[in-house]
């Protein structure tokens, strides 16, 4: 049973890095052909490919650029390259699953075997100029896989409903937004995009590119709209009260930068609060003891900062240069923010009526005792 256990899930382990690292083995080829080579060696195309895979579950690199072979990493990755991974590992896990009838075995193997895979990949396929995070690897990889297995219909995953909801709402706004934004420069868009000159195949790259890093840009939106702003490389800071930028990279989708002072996009913030207190009257709705309120709150508000805080750290970095570093929002402000809302509406909420239903008890009490 044992030896069927581990053949099966590593069966469908090689099968889910197969359904994503083949596409991206095809894209490969088809640039290096495209672009040209100055040796013939396909090899290269087939490094570039795990590099990709590797980067879909947003692992870190260290480069060392030509020609004067400058340090250099690229940790600021697209999240929503990650839905092609996650989307094979679960469909492994789930044919695991029903050929085992143990969920519990399929997902640990599973798991097991794909970390195992991509560690060893990024092992084999490190260059002079590139070099995955070997360390991070696993930690990276695994945890992508691990999510990838979550049942997010259980019973636990309820209470985070309406924050879950909201969050998606927020990011929602944010994008259209970014959206208006791109409509009203236009022409810095397009100034962007003539600097480039990729041709039509390297056009769809970028294109296919700039989409995945949709959620990171709308996480790094959201973030103006909390005050909090972001940053595009060293020394720059760009939110509602500030605009501290340098120079610009020459990616069109930043053409939709905001500029000057927008002070009253800060309005997000009311929309946060308004997602949390929605959120703390239906966890209130049932439940009357004070300190069971305080529990249940707590329960949902800190794995819900925690998600939070990894995905705004997995949405910043460094891309490729000191100059471009960090790039994206503060990792552990949002955070930061979310909980300090929280906290002020448990106190407005919960203890300021306690404490004024407790003088007046008191008060009461007095005068009874007067007369």
């Amino acid at each position: 049973m044992a030896a069927r256990i581990l053949l099966v899930t590593f069966q469908q382990a090689m099968r889910s890095v197969v359904l994503t690292l083949f596409p991206i083995s095809f894209i490969a080829l088809i640039a290096w052909a495209t672009a040209g080579s100055t040796s013939g060696n396909t090899s290269d195309p087939i490094r570039a490919a795990i590099w990709l895979w590797l980067g879909a579950h947003l692992v870190p690199f260290h480069l060392s650029l030509a020609p004067a072979f400058i340090p250099g990493a690229v940790s600021y990755l697209p999240i929503a390259a990650t839905f092609f991974p996650f989307l094979a590992v679960r469909s492994g896990f789930q044919r695991s699953a029903a050929l085992l009838g143990n969920e519990r075995a399929a997902r640990s193997f599973v798991v097991l075997w794909y970390t195992l895979i991509a560690t060893t990949s990024g092992v084999l396929v490190q260059s002079p100029s590139v070099k995955p995070v070997i360390y991070l690897v696993p930690i990276y990889v695994g945890f992508i896989a691990l999510i990838s297995t979550t049942n997010f219909s259980a019973k636990y995953f309820e209470k985070f409903r309406i924050l879950s909801f909201s969050f998606i709402l927020l990011i929602g706004t944010a994008l259209i937004l970014v959206a208006i934004s791109l409509a009203t420069h236009f022409k810095v868009v397009n100034d962007l995009a003539v600097v480039i000159q990729p041709g039509w195949v390297g056009g769809v790259l970028f294109l296919l590119l700039q989409l995945l890093y949709l959620p990171n840009i709308a996480i790094s939106a959201l973030s103006y709209l909390f005050g909090l702003g972001f940053s595009i490389g060293a020394h720059t800071q760009v939110d509602p009260f500030n605009f501290h930028l340098t120079s610009l990279p020459a990616i069109p989708v930043l053409g939709a930068l905001p500029t000057g002072k927008n002070p009253w996009l800060i309005s997000g913030v009311a929309l946060l609060a308004i997602a949390l207190l929605l959120n703390q009257i239906n966890l209130f709705r049932d439940i009357f003891d004070t300190k069971q309120r305080i529990l249940e709150i707590i329960k949902v508000t800190v794995p819900f900062a925690i998600a939070i805080l990894l995905l705004t750290y997995l949405s910043s970095g460094s891309l490729l240069t000191k100059e471009l570093t960090p790039v994206g929002p503060s990792w552990w402000k949002p955070a930061v923010l979310f909980l300090a809302i929280q906290v002020a509406l448990l106190i407005t909420g919960l203890f300021i009526p306690l404490l004024v239903k407790k003088i007046w008890h008191r008060k009461g009490e007095k005068f009874d005792a007067a007369k």
